[in-house]
């Protein structure tokens, strides 16, 4: 009987396999322990593109809290409360640690460490105004940003014109292939992109969207509710498309654009594609 048994978990096929993996998920950053303001100022993004953040994984990143008690329990209801999916948190101190454990959330490890130059340097540091690329959380193995400034995507921080007065700088033109898990924001005027764009990167303009080249990841025009923008590519093989709120999942672009020249944009309240 027992070497029955024994025979019988010989033949049983695996159940399951671990594989590790850095897919492209959304970090949030903190900057402040005060949930409630979270919550305000996460609504007001999500309301632009609700969509777009359906069921988004985030990652909490700790790093500009320091030693700043946060209530994690409550910050991963607010997530899920706006159809958010909370993972884990990264960078967290021991205490923080723990309270991420207690509120289910995962622990990223990581060899990013805050040292004490680290965070000298964040708090010197001044962001500057103007178009931004980010990349997918950083693991040392993965692309993404480096360790003295964590990647954040950049439509938390509206850019404001500096001290002399000038408007912020206007456009950003790509050249290189924005890869799977990149992110692109320009905040103001065009976002031109000369290379191919893979599937699971993302660009978000407040003004039109060209691509010279196939665009197979999401595209975001009119991020401002922007209704005049437009989305123009070479080859239109998107997984998701947007402008001013209105939106196209991949199989709602008509077939006979799919592969093609084309143009995304606003009529009658909704998205029109065309051939260029």
């Amino acid at each position: 009987m027992v070497s029955g048994r024994r025979g019988e978990k010989r033949q049983e096929q695996q159940a399951f396999a671990l594989k590790g993996t850095m897919p492209a998920i959304t970090m949030l950053c903190l900057k402040t322990a005060n949930v409630a303001a979270v919550e305000r100022q996460l609504a007001d993004h999500i309301s632009q593109m609700p969509h777009f953040f359906l069921h988004l994984p985030i990652l909490l990143d700790l790093a500009e809290l320091g030693d700043e008690p946060v209530d994690l329990g409550a910050l991963a209801g607010l997530l899920r409360k706006h159809n958010l999916v909370p993972i884990a948190v990264r960078n967290p101190t021991d205490a923080q640690r723990e309270r991420a454990v207690a509120a289910g959330l995962g622990v990223l490890r990581t060899p990013l460490t805050r040292s004490s130059r680290q965070a000298g340097s964040a708090e010197g540091s001044t962001p500057t105004p103007g178009p931004v690329a980010v990349g997918p959380a950083p693991d040392r193995g993965a692309s993404g940003a480096a360790a003295a400034a964590p990647a954040r995507r950049p439509r938390d921080a509206a850019p404001a014109p500096d001290a002399a007065g000038e408007p912020p700088p206007a456009g950003l033109t790509v050249r290189q292939p924005v890869r799977s898990g990149q992110v692109i924001y320009v905040p103001h005027g065009d976002l031109v992109v000369l290379s191919p764009v893979s599937s699971g990167a993302e660009l978000i303009a407040n003004d039109n969207i060209h691509v010279y080249a196939p665009l197979r990841g999401r595209a975001m025009a009119g991020a401002h509710n922007n209704a005049d923008a437009s989305i123009f590519c070479m080859s239109l093989e998107a997984e998701f498309v947007s402008i001013a709120g209105r939106y196209l999942m991949a199989d709602e672009i008509p077939d006979e654009h799919r592969g093609k020249p084309a143009r995304i944009s606003v009529q009658n309240d909704g998205l029109v594609v065309t051939r260029l």
